[in-house]
């Protein structure tokens, strides 16, 4: 009890220090809480068979979570004992054993982390009711947002975080036994010694690493146009290249820029810039290497945050319009109508069939695009839940649900408003190009785009492909894939060739089934989508935590450093900004080549890839979003220390 009621003193009077920790504590657990009754939860582990591997997936990350925070755990209990050194110290010249201290210590620690938790845990639980609506708009699934506790979710959690408190705090254990009284009280008035590398040697090793990092850049393009398992080496080496560019780069860059200013005596001594250049001088030498660290973690976060965000939304657009269908049977063959009946009460024996259309893909003379008749499109668009479109016997329009097709098609349409066929001249409609999604690499259309006819145009012209569309009363199952394939494949099925007509040498197949994708396609990338954010937002916070606990470890220092040119006459405001600047650059040098890089790979996926999703700007929407979402966290943290290193540092009057 009398250990309690003196650390909840200490608590109170040690506040400031334990801000950053106590955040830190509570986003991990309100993070890992939410993720995991995502992950356990029953209605998203019903939506498909192999939504296991979201479970899977977010346990493994939980576990590796775990052992990252408890070196982070371990990190800010340092930066704590090096706060309260002399406390501890005065504690043993008063009598209190070792032991009694280091118990005194983990109450407080056990009160910050028990508070911490529960408050996670709740914060977490209204977070995975949002995270479950995400999931179920992306399955399009009916849903409200619920807030449902998971006790599965908090022992898996409270476990995971016992685990990581538990290792911090016997690393804090070790600590407080080894340490001597001495060295409580006067560890801090040691001297530092400023010491860099020579500046050749600093720009030569800066040059190496930017050749590094193109070379990594190089081989990422290579392994990008590679299909075979040779793309896995190529990519996995530039990755190790790019990192450890950045590592060096962090490293040399800012004792690059350091001694360049050194060496400008203008410059140098200009109003504060010595003091503030001694400032940032101590911060490169006692902090270089966990600034490095931390623009590693921040890099590999972004990418794998953009990564995530950008796979996950551009596969869900692309579903919208690669199954539209609940069912559809594309045969680029001269078949007829009736032969797709048999195909029909196959699919009947095993689902209710509400609605379906056969029709052709028509030849158009002379031209790269396919054509279908209005009367057929309509029935498409009425199985879609689409209103029907008309237009009159002498017009015609595209329908395109492509985007990176449209200002072509646009401006095809205004260098040429008419085409004729079979001596019928059709202009364009008033709406030229619709782009509802209705799939136009295989069922309307074979090129991401179709020509829509009068009924009368389009049956003079040769139906060389069929297809077979379905609406089934409970969307099918992912098996009737297989089946279908089966039954088509079999000498079951017996098809008929349009009189006149010949077989294609080759003639390819095709079957849609909506369940199946989404059994089968969308789970795997909500899983790396889910993931990539759970790992990428932890590691923003661990990064931020570090660069925070770094900064504060000598405030001591800086508190002594600032009253000595207070005393010298600095004004307040010139402080403040004293405080701001060396703030700014210390938070911003981990920050310079993620964002570079983080900028680089949004333009380089929307070059290479952009055409291949079917939602225009998506990858520049996405790639906003991750620089955004990280700036809202980097600029919290970048803000709570600032407050803290204010109140610390400058006189009342001044903040």
């Amino acid at each position: 009890m009398m250990y309690a009621k003196l650390a909840f003193r200490n608590i109170r009077r040690s506040l400031r220090d334990y801000i950053i920790y106590f955040v830190t504590l509570t986003l991990t657990a309100a993070l890992m809480y939410s993720f995991l009754a995502l992950g356990l939860s029953p209605d998203i582990l019903a939506m498909t068979e192999n939504m296991s591997m979201l479970t899977t997936g977010i346990l493994i990350l939980s576990a590796l979570i775990a052992f990252m925070s408890s070196f982070i755990i371990g990190y800010a209990v340092r930066f704590m004992l090096g706060q309260r050194k002399k406390e501890f110290a005065a504690y043993e010249l008063m009598g209190m054993e070792v032991k009694t201290v280091r118990n005194l210590f983990l109450v407080e620690n056990g009160i910050i982390g028990g508070v911490a938790f529960l408050l996670g845990a709740l914060i977490g639980t209204g977070l995975s009711g949002l995270l479950n609506q995400v999931i179920q708009n992306i399955f399009e699934v009916p849903h409200t947002y619920r807030v449902l506790f998971s006790f599965r979710a908090w022992g898996m959690t409270l476990f995971f975080f016992i685990l990581m408190y538990g290792f911090g705090m016997f690393r804090a254990a070790k600590v407080i036994r080894r340490q001597k009284v001495i060295d409580l009280l006067y560890d801090n008035q040691k001297n530092e010694e400023i010491g860099f590398h020579s500046l050749l040697r600093s720009v030569l090793t800066g040059l190496l690493s930017i050749a590094v990092m193109v070379a990594g850049v190089i081989l990422l393009e290579k392994g990008l146009h590679i299909q075979t398992n040779e793309a896995l080496l190529y990519c996995g080496g530039a990755c190790l290249l790019i990192l450890v560019s950045v590592y060096e780069l962090h490293r040399k860059i800012p004792v690059l820029l350091y001694l360049l200013a050194k060496r400008n005596p203008q410059r140098k001594y200009r109003e504060e810039n010595l003091f503030f250049l001694g400032q940032i001088g101590r911060r490169i030498q006692s902090s270089g290497r966990t600034m490095a660290v931390v623009a590693i973690l921040l890099t590999i976060s972004l990418t794998t945050m953009f990564i995530g965000l950008t796979m996950g939304a551009g596969y869900k657009a692309n579903m919208e319009a690669y199954y539209p269908y609940d069912a559809g049977v594309a045969i680029d063959a001269p078949l007829t109508k009736d032969s797709m009946n048999s195909v029909l009460s196959f699919v009947e024996e095993r689902c209710k069939v509400e609605d379906s259309v056969t029709y052709y893909l028509y030849t158009v003379p002379n031209e790269a695009i396919e054509a279908l008749s209005l009367s057929d499109y309509n029935h498409l668009r009425e199985i879609l839940g689409l209103s029907p479109v008309s237009i009159n016997n002498n017009e015609f329009f595209v329908h395109c649900d492509t985007w990176n097709y449209m200002d072509d098609i646009r401006q095809r349409l205004e260098q040429q408003p008419e085409i004729t066929l079979n001596g019928q001249t059709l202009t364009a409609a008033e709406t030229p190009i619709l782009t509802e999604p209705m799939e136009q690499y295989q069922m309307a259309g074979t090129n991401g785009y179709v020509l829509v006819l009068p009924d009368k145009v389009a049956s003079q012209l040769s139906g060389e492909k069929i297809r077979l569309v379905m609406k089934l009363a409970d969307g099918g199952y992912p098996e009737l894939r297989s089946e279908l394939r089966q039954f088509l494949n079999s000498g079951e099925w017996l098809p008929d060739i349009q009189p006149g007509q010949e077989l294609p040498e080759k003639m390819t197949m095709g079957i849609t089934v909506k369940a199946w994708g989404v059994a089968n396609s969308l789970t795997g990338f909500t899983t790396l989508s889910f993931c990539g954010l759970y790992l990428s937002i932890i590691f923003i916070i661990l990064s931020c935590s570090v660069l925070a606990f770094e900064q504060l470890s000598s405030i001591d220092k800086n508190r002594k450093n600032y009253a000595v040119i207070d005393r010298l006459g600095v004004s307040s405001q010139k402080q403040v900004a004293l405080i701001r600047k060396e703030l700014s650059t210390v938070f911003f040098i981990p920050l310079l080549f993620p964002i570079i890089l983080t900028v680089f790979l949004i333009a380089g996926t929307q070059l290479l890839f952009g055409k291949s999703f079917l939602q225009e700007g998506l990858v520049l929407f996405y790639g906003m979003v991750t620089i955004l979402l990280f700036c809202a966290i980097y600029l919290t943290y970048f803000g709570a220390t600032m407050f803290l290193f204010k109140k610390v540092i400058l006189r009342p009057e001044i903040r």
